[in-house]
């Protein structure tokens, strides 16, 4: 509660410095949890704002472009200029470097989506955005919406080191089934990637600790790498870890997982 409050009185509470109240810029801009830079327009008739940025990678959402990387010699973040208004088509929301994180998308002409509990009939996509040591975390949790006594409910958390995610359980009933189809991942893809960009094998393993082949697309453009299921989506809910291989000496990791 606290954490949001502040965050709400004093923008971007940089941990380093505060910026006091009579900051005109902190109140140009919010966090939503830890991950998320949202940046609105209070103004009439502006085309261009400037924002604070903390001392980190940032990438603009949804084009994943890097608009700052972090400077290991300094504290201070950076005054950014933003373009914003209507004829820009334009909405400032920036990811920090360091999280992973899931999201869901649908169809602009799909007018279906008028309640949050409809949003449990699309699969999730995780966005990978690894920090300045190529580091990564993130949590998806599952709720049905009923007493945590009965704990029904599921609490994840995903880690990125080097080029694998593990997928723990960290609080919840493991025998519990959570039976929303936002359970299933579409899509993992891993931005800044292009150390990876010579992959030649991925894939995910179960419970049962059974592999899953990947499909693995680099996409040079953007420096991306997309990770997919040759079959069906991903179920987290059975899901251990993800991994992928870069060289010939570490192709066989991938070989050694299955036996």
């Amino acid at each position: 509660f606290f954490v949001f409050f502040f965050q709400a009185e004093d923008g971007i509470r940089d941990v380093e410095r505060s910026r006091g109240l009579g900051d005109v810029y902190k109140r140009q801009t919010f966090m939503f949890g830890n991950a998320i830079k949202v940046t609105p327009v209070l103004e009439d008739h502006t085309s261009t704002l400037i924002s604070y940025f903390p001392n980190s990678d940032w990438y603009e959402f949804p084009s994943l472009k890097k608009v700052m990387s972090y400077n290991p010699n300094s504290k201070e973040g950076k005054n950014l200029t933003l373009v914003c208004g209507l004829e820009n088509e334009n909405i400032n929301v920036h990811l920090k470097g360091g999280v992973i994180l899931p999201y869901q998308s649908a169809p602009l002409a799909d007018t279906s989506i008028t309640a949050i509990t409809k949003l449990k009939s699309l699969p999730i996509s995780l966005i990978v955005i690894p920090d300045h040591d190529e580091k990564a975390n993130g949590k998806v949790f599952y709720d049905e919406e009923q007493s945590l006594e009965k704990l029904t409910y599921h609490d994840y958390s995903l880690t990125l080191a080097n080029s694998e995610i593990i997928v723990k359980l960290m609080g919840g009933n493991p025998q519990y089934k959570y039976m929303g189809l936002d359970r299933k991942i579409s899509q993992i893809t891993v931005i800044n990637a292009k150390k990876y960009k010579d992959t030649l094998c991925a894939k995910a393993f179960n419970l049962r600790g059974q592999a899953i082949e990947l499909n693995f697309k680099y996409e040079a453009a953007d420096e991306k790498l997309v990770l997919t299921a040759k079959s069906g989506n991903l179920d987290i809910e059975d899901l251990t870890k993800v991994i992928w291989s870069n060289s010939k000496c570490q192709s066989h990791i991938c070989l050694l997982y299955t036996s």
